[in-house]
C-alpha cells in the first residue's frame, strides 16, 4: 500500500480488521476523487475496502483515522445489531414526491433536463450528510481525545469542511437548490460545527452568526445534546432523531448488515 501512515493509524486499521474478522482490501486508484475511501464493501466486494490514490500529495492520516473510527463503532456492535443506512429507488421516490413543488420551481429557472440530472446529486448528498454527521461528531471528539498527534490534521480537515459549508450559505446556492435541501443541509452543518466548536475550542460557526440557521438549529442542538448512547446503536437513534426533526424520515432506510448490498 502506497500510503505513509503513522503507527497509531495503522493500529486503528488493525483493530478494524480484528473486529470485522477480515483483512482490508487496499486498491490504488489514481482516478479516485478523494485521497482515500475506507468503507464497507458492497455486493461482490470484500467486506472491507480501502481505495486510495497512490502516493497522494496530502497527508491522509486523519482521513484514514476518521473513516476507521466509523468502522470501529460499527463492528463494535453485536453482529445482529449492525445496520447500514441505505438510499434506494423507493426512498429516492419519497424525496421526489416530497420536494415536487420545489423541483418544479427549479425547472422554471433552469430546464427540466438539468433538474433531472441534479436530482440524484441533491438527494444523495443530503442523505449522506444526514446518515454520517451524527456519528462523525462522536468520531471527531474521540480522535481529538485519543490521538493528539492528529489534531493539526483534524483542524485542517474541519477548516476545509467549513469552507465548503460556507459556500452552501450563498444566495446563489439557495436559489439553485430545493428549499428543503438548502434548509436541512445548513441546519445540519451548523449543529455539526457547533458541537465540535464547543469540544475542540475552535471557531467553526462564525459564518452562521447572521443567519436564520442559529435559530432553526436550536431543536436539533437539544436533540444532539440529549444523546444517551455513544455507540453504533446511539448513532442509529440519533440519525433517526435528526431525520424526524428535519422531516426526512422517508429518505433512507435501515438494512441489517447481513442483508446489505450496494444501494440501487
Amino acid at each position: 500500500m502506497d500510503l505513509q501512515l503513522l503507527d497509531s493509524v495503522r493500529q486503528l486499521l488493525t483493530e478494524v480488521e480484528r473486529l470485522a474478522g477480515e483483512k482490508i482490501a487496499g486498491t490504488g486508484k489514481p482516478e479516485l476523487a478523494a485521497p482515500i475511501d475506507l468503507r464497507l464493501g458492497g455486493r461482490g466486494e470484500p467486506r472491507l475496502v480501502l481505495d486510495y490514490r497512490p502516493n497522494p500529495e496530502e497527508d491522509v492520516n486523519f482521513l484514514v483515522a476518521n473513516q476507521a473510527g466509523h468502522l470501529l463503532r460499527f463492528f463494535a456492535a453485536p453482529a445482529a445489531a449492525r445496520f447500514v443506512s441505505v438510499a434506494n429507488r423507493r426512498t429516492m421516490a419519497s424525496f421526489i414526491l416530497e420536494t415536487e413543488s420545489e423541483l418544479e420551481r427549479l425547472v422554471a429557472v433552469f430546464s427540466r433536463d438539468r433538474v433531472r440530472r441534479m436530482i440524484a446529486r441533491w438527494y444523495q448528498g443530503l442523505v449522506f450528510q444526514l446518515t454520517r454527521m451524527p456519528a462523525d461528531i462522536m468520531v471527531h471528539k474521540w480522535l481529538h481525545d485519543r490521538f493528539p498527534e492528529l489534531r493539526r490534521l483534524q483542524l485542517q480537515d474541519l477548516s476545509a469542511q467549513r469552507r465548503q459549508a460556507r459556500q452552501a450559505l450563498s444566495p446563489a446556492v439557495r436559489l439553485a437548490t430545493p428549499a428543503r435541501i438548502y434548509r436541512a443541509a445548513n441546519i445540519m452543518n451548523y449543529v455539526f460545527f457547533k458541537n465540535l466548536e464547543d469540544c475542540l475550542h475552535g471557531d467553526f460557526t462564525a459564518p452562521y452568526h447572521e443567519t436564520i440557521f442559529i435559530l432553526d438549529a436550536a431543536a436539533l442542538l437539544r436533540i444532539t445534546a440529549a444523546r444517551q448512547e455513544d455507540n453504533h446503536a446511539g448513532d442509529r437513534a440519533m440519525i433517526d432523531a435528526w431525520a424526524t426533526a428535519l422531516e426526512l424520515g422517508h429518505w433512507y432506510e435501515w438494512r441489517s448488515y447481513e442483508n446489505f448490498s450496494s444501494p440501487c
